[in-house]
């Protein structure tokens, strides 16, 4: 494929050799002769379109980390590469290596579906360019806090060994009483100092450690079109659902999720790992753009249809629903432990909407004390300050 520089240097060439004909000047025909050379010499130098191919260390990433990708290109002349994430330019003979550095500033899912590619001869005379089919995907998590422990538990807990402590004795950590020995006791729980003092074998008691069961119900449902505090909330909301799914993980409780958006969806309670994975992945493309007409009561019923009673339910909404708090009561009145973290940003949105939003929250808030645990969350300080008090 002919370049336009090869088109502008011909009709260069031709220009001046009709200059030189017509007005039998054999200095334009000279001067033409250098560009002749030039065309045929573009015509013999070999030249090879470039092809590309791109390497990540990893698949998944958390936001503010670097990633560096890898491309090893092979052509020989100038070649330009864009993607969905790069554009890369240089020249190569037969092979060369290019990396690049990305600072990942925003949590989501880039799919790298195909790719533009152009080269060009040393002389710019021969030029290809395609989009060519690229694959590859990069999963970027939100920002995660680390929250060493909290005094967050369900009130009923499960028969399988978990973090939390429960009614029963047995093995454990949480030291509760001291009775006198019996016979089929563990050895290793014998208490020599009250032994000592009272003459007889006495043993330790512990509470026996169990897992529960704990929902995040995640409601970034929009109510203002254009509201410039939204993408703040909504940002602070995902990154707090991801910091707690990423600690419940750990304390090995069936953990699940529930969020109220444009639509409903929710993921059934597991356990570890693959229960924040199935979390954080669902996290990534969070969006209301539109005014959400959907009500508290779809994830009333989810979390009634699909998590037991006695579950503990996390709930992280900003409380701008008119009928939230009666939700939220009838869920307690159903047995279920329920934390509300509403973040809020002080001082955004000062038209008349905003305010009577921000009233009637301040409203809910006060109702809904009365009944069960609210931290309200300023998300301009981080999730874990306002946590400590839990602990």
């Amino acid at each position: 494929m002919r370049t336009l520089h090869f088109y502008a240097l011909l009709l260069y060439f031709a220009l001046l050799l009709f200059v030189g004909i017509v007005l039998m000047s054999p200095l334009a025909v000279f001067l033409s002769l250098p560009i002749l050379w030039l065309i045929i010499f573009s015509e013999v130098l070999p030249f090879k379109p470039a092809k590309f191919n791109r390497k990540f260390s990893e698949k998944r990433y958390v936001e503010g980390n670097e990633v560096e990708f890898r491309y090893v290109v092979e052509g020989r002349g100038y070649y330009f590469i864009k993607d969905a994430m790069n554009i890369v330019r240089g020249y190569c003979r037969d092979k060369c290596v290019e990396k690049r550095k990305v600072t990942l500033d925003k949590f989501g899912k880039i799919n790298f579906k195909e790719a533009w590619v152009y080269s060009e001869d040393v002389l710019g005379m021969q030029g290809y360019g395609s989009k060519v089919k690229d694959r590859g995907e990069l999963r970027i998590y939100p920002k995660i806090e680390y929250i060493r422990k909290l005094k967050i538990k369900p009130r009923k807990t499960r028969s399988i060994l978990g973090d939390y402590p429960s009614r029963m004795k047995g093995p454990g950590i949480e030291f509760t009483d001291i009775r006198e020995y019996s016979p089929g006791d563990d050895m290793r729980f014998i208490n020599w100092k009250a032994t000592a003092r009272r003459n007889k074998l006495m043993v330790n008691e512990y509470e026996s450690e169990r897992t529960g069961d704990t929902v995040i119900l995640l409601d970034v449902r929009r109510f203002l079109k254009g509201a410039e505090e939204y993408e703040d909330l909504l940002n602070a909301s995902v990154r707090a659902a991801a910091t707690l799914a990423t600690y419940l993980s750990r304390t090995r409780s069936r953990v699940g999720f529930v969020v109220l958006g444009n639509t409903v969806d929710w993921i059934y309670p597991t356990y570890g790992k693959r229960a924040m994975y199935l979390i954080l992945d669902r996290l990534l493309h969070l969006r209301s753009e539109k005014i959400s007409r959907l009500t508290f009561d779809y994830g009333k019923f989810i979390v009634s249809r699909f998590f037991p009673p006695n579950s503990f339910v996390i709930l992280i909404s900003p409380l701008l629903s008119w009928d939230i708090d009666d939700s939220i009561v009838e869920l307690l009145a159903k047995g279920y432990d329920v934390l509300v973290i509403s973040p809020t940003l002080i001082g955004g949105g000062e038209d008349v909407a905003s305010k009577i939003l921000k009233a009637e929250r301040e409203v809910r808030l006060r109702r809904i004390r009365m009944y069960g645990r609210v931290v309200d969350w300023n998300i301009e300080y981080p999730l874990t300050s306002i946590l400590k008090v839990m602990r």
